[in-house]
């Protein structure tokens, strides 16, 4: 800035100050000899207040001021910006290159990652079209018709191994050691590599394959099992995979053979080390067909946090053949699905070998998203990817159709699992009928309950002999799940060697044993712990007695009256003095009237035996069949009660549930009433242990068990109360 000097100087000498401000900002000030200021460093389109004043040595003379507005330096903004620009674009490119390479390494199809002459095993497979979801039912009922015959031919097309990519990595010396099955073996091109370890190219390996999801690519590794020499390299690659769910679809020992290596520390050790990897256990669940296990895994050699891994284990897969009802895999999948997240990093998932059940459970997984996403799926297409990614996967037939039951499953039902949190304006809900002429959600979820009419054989219950030991002709117990009674004499050979243990077989059962209307229950914890039965005919009282003590009966559940009328809907099955039933002495020894319910207290005594059982009996009788419970309170209490005298899950005695029924349910025939509690024993238990109800599955797998099982809209509504 350049200001005139005065032409008359009245002084000794001349300095000139100057005073720049910008607004409210503090000024800034300048001094010089000359009158010529140059003022660097201005903000671009800002206004700026200049004042001048000149000193001769003793005063200041008049200030002058200049007000001035600075602009854009349009050379340097137009310089800046195309640096931006640049800069900008080429991280653009990077980011840009660096998806579609990833995405090119993960999901392009296999047949263009390897130029290679087609080979026979892929010439065997067929052209299988997907099933839409309409047609879904019709098409599993087609192909499954004739023993499967076209699931057989669908499965046998599918080559076992996939010859065009090679094996070479887990066949070196030195990684043989390092794999269960000498036949399943991961391909070069897809296996999870590890990092080396000092060096040692060997120290990569490990018996694992990227497996893509429905359209996510790499979203699960499957895994052989480890072994107890893979075990630190298992933990390695959870670690390196940021993997944070595992699902182990095995037991670590059935049939007496070794499945998997206990790989994590238990609640009372608390904490192991896997070579680098310190696992921590927080929390152990047990539910009737998984656990859960909540791990805190850290590295040594690195600093960051420890990472929180949650391990499913399945243990209701049996050692043969696969689950019978598919269910059980669509719980285990929402159990997995709650735990994974989209930071995660891949679903671990491994049995033995890492193929049969590992590729089953993927494949529920991977179409059940295709068939939200879709209304279709392609099990075939998607079982042939699963090969090609890894030799095996879906080993045996049953597994192929396993997938389909699955489907099937999901796609007539739906979810119908309810979290306690959510009951009551779930409940709310599904009664409300919209619009008035419609059904409500609730009955609508009622009639599509299967009934599961003479889906099994009732030979035994409808012999001529028999038929008259039946209260209702259309409530006769499946063969496949009747209570076998023994006859006296059989009975008392074994009270001869004081076996008490040995009245519990029921080897021949169906040929030789007595017959009683009367079917094994499903319990939520455990299978067959309680009786349904019918109320005994006169002529069947001592049949009923003969079952309590052969069974270890510890509570029977009496939800009947005696009479209704005229007409008798249950025997007095007890006296006030002792009654004897062939070789069964009965004693009632108390009884106690409540409001709700009476209870009464029986001793049991074989004549041959020197030992007392204790019979509880819980008669509740304020419920007419047509209609709800008067109390259903009070109901529920009486279950609570009734339950602290049946044996803990834990117990020996809990577990002797394919030989004893602790539990006994009957009702006029061992079906609407009988079911109604059975259920809310199996709801109850559910709900303390996994704070969830499923009506709709319980109710379900009930009807299976017994006919009649629920079989009134009045039935399902006291379940949610």
């Amino acid at each position: 800035m350049t200001n005139h000097a005065p032409s008359d100087l009245n002084g000794p000498r001349a300095r000139y100050h100057l005073e720049v401000k910008a607004g409210d900002a503090v000024p800034d000030n300048y001094e010089n000899k000359t009158c010529f200021f140059d003022v660097q460093n201005l903000y671009y389109s800002t206004d700026y207040k200049f004042r001048i004043r000149c000193n001769n040595g003793d005063f200041f003379g008049d200030p002058v001021t200049v007000h001035r507005s600075t602009s854009y330096n349009s050379k340097a903004l137009i310089a800046f910006l195309a640096f931006l620009i640049i800069v900008t674009s080429i991280a653009l490119i990077v980011v840009l290159y660096k998806i579609y390479d990833l995405h090119r390494r993960r999901s392009c199809s296999l047949d263009d990652r390897y130029e290679l002459v087609e080979r026979e095993d892929e010439k065997q497979l067929m052209n299988v079209e997907p099933i839409h979801a309409d047609v879904l039912l019709e098409t599993y009922k087609r192909k499954i018709a004739d023993e499967g015959r076209l699931f057989l031919a669908e499965f046998q097309s599918i080559p076992r191994v996939f010859s065009k990519y090679p094996i070479k990595d887990a066949r070196k010396p030195s990684n043989q050691n390092k794999n269960r099955y000498v036949d399943i073996l991961p391909y070069d091109y897809n296996r999870v590599e590890l990092s080396e370890i000092n060096g040692d190219a060997g120290s990569n390996y490990i018996n694992a394959s990227y497996i893509d999801g429905f359209k996510e690519p790499r979203k699960y590794i499957a895994a052989q099992g480890p072994r107890d020499e893979t075990v630190d390299d298992f933990w390695r690659m959870i670690w390196e995979q940021k993997a944070t769910v595992i699902v182990m679809v095995t037991r670590c020992e059935e049939g007496n053979r070794n499945k998997c290596a206990e790989y994590w520390p238990s609640m009372e050790e608390g904490t192991r080390a896997f070579g680098d990897i310190v696992v921590k256990i927080n929390e152990h669940k047990r539910c009737p067909d998984y656990i859960i296990q909540k791990l805190n895994i850290t590295n040594k050699k690195e600093k960051a946090s420890g990472r929180e891994v949650t391990h499913i284990q399945f243990t209701s897969w049996p050692d043969h053949g696969v689950p019978e009802d598919p269910h059980l895999l669509l719980k285990l999948r929402r159990r997995v699905n709650a735990f994974s997240n989209f930071f995660s990093g891949p679903v671990v998932v491994h049995c033995s070998a890492g193929v049969g059940r590992t590729g089953t459970y993927i494949g529920i997984d991977a179409m059940l998203e295709g068939l939200e996403a879709e209304n279709k799926v392609d099990v075939y297409g998607y079982v042939v990817k699963l090969r090609q990614q890894r030799c095996l996967m879906v080993q045996v037939e049953a597994q192929y159709i396993l997938i389909h039951q699955a489907l099937v499953e999901y796609n007539q039902f739906g979810e119908t699992e309810v979290s306690l949190s959510e009951l009551h304006p779930y409940l709310q809900n599904m009664k409300k009928r919209d619009p008035p002429s419609e059904p409500s959600p609730v009955e609508a979820e009622f009639q599509r309950l299967p009934s599961y009419r003479s889906w099994r054989t009732q030979h035994i219950g409808n012999q001529e002999e028999n038929k008259n030991k039946n209260r209702n002709s259309n409530v006769i117990p499946y063969d496949f799940n009747r209570v076998p009674l023994k006859h006296e004499l059989e009975m008392s050979k074994e009270s001869e060697h004081d076996s008490d243990e040995s009245s519990d077989d029921d080897s021949d059962a169906e040929e030789t044993s007595k017959y009683i209307n009367a079917s094994f229950i499903m319990s939520y914890w455990k299978p067959e712990v309680m009786i349904a039965a019918q109320g005994p005919l006169k002529e069947t009282v001592g049949d009923f007695w003969q079952m309590i003590f052969q069974r270890k009966v510890k509570v029977v559940v009496m939800l009947t009256e005696l009479m209704q009328g005229d007409q008798e809907i249950c025997a007095q099955y007890w006296g006030e003095e002792k009654q004897t039933y062939g070789d069964i002495e009965v004693d009632l020894k108390d009884t106690n009237r409540s409001a709700a319910y009476t209870l009464r207290v029986f001793e049991l005594r074989h004549s041959k035996r020197k030992d007392s059982r204790t019979v509880h009996q819980y008669q509740y009788t304020n419920w007419n069949v047509e209609q709800l419970p008067a109390e259903p309170k009070e109901l529920i209490s009486m279950i609570q009660t009734l339950k602290q005298k049946l044996p803990k899950k834990n117990s020996p005695e809990g577990h002797k549930y394919h030989k004893s029924a602790p539990l006994l349910v009957h009702c006029r025939d061992g079906s609407q009433q009988t079911g109604i509690v059975c259920a809310l024993l199996n709801l109850l238990e559910s709900a303390e242990t996994e704070e969830v109800v499923d009506v709709f599955q319980v109710v379900k797998s009930l009807r299976k068990a017994r006919p009649g099982m629920v079989s009134t809209f009045v039935g399902p509504r006291p379940l949610g109360f």
